[in-house]
């Protein structure tokens, strides 16, 4: 019954934009990561918005970031990302080489270490 009073008031349009928001989690961008980020080899998804997947924290390791840029790193994952992250208020990432990864992981909450996802 809420879901037809609610589609009531909606357009499709945004009726598919509001269910397409529930579909982001942090399992969700991990597996898709997973499938769409070369050469990873670490993948920590925290969900900071309290879990409805609104906000996320991203810590990557990729031998693809070797030689590449900051600012071009989080380029590459916004764009594999795309269609995700329009459905994301905040996110926020940490994108490293397996050599930063090393020095790094020595610095980093346990609690973070155990999100782990790959």
């Amino acid at each position: 019954a809420a879901l037809s009073a609610l589609s009531a008031h909606l357009s499709k349009p945004a009726l598919q934009r509001l269910f397409a928001m529930a579909s982001v989690t942090k399992e969700s961008l991990s597996k898709v990561l997973a499938e769409r980020l070369k050469g990873l080899q670490q993948c920590i998804v925290v969900d900071t918005s309290g879990g409805c997947g609104s906000a996320f924290e991203l810590y990557l390791v990729s031998k693809e970031f070797d030689g590449v840029s900051l600012l071009e790193r989080h380029r590459m994952v916004q764009n594999l990302l795309k269609e995700e992250i329009k459905q994301i208020h905040a996110l926020s990432m940490k994108t490293w080489t397996p050599e930063q990864w090393n020095k790094k992981k020595l610095k980093l909450p346990k609690e973070l270490l155990d999100e782990k996802q790959s």
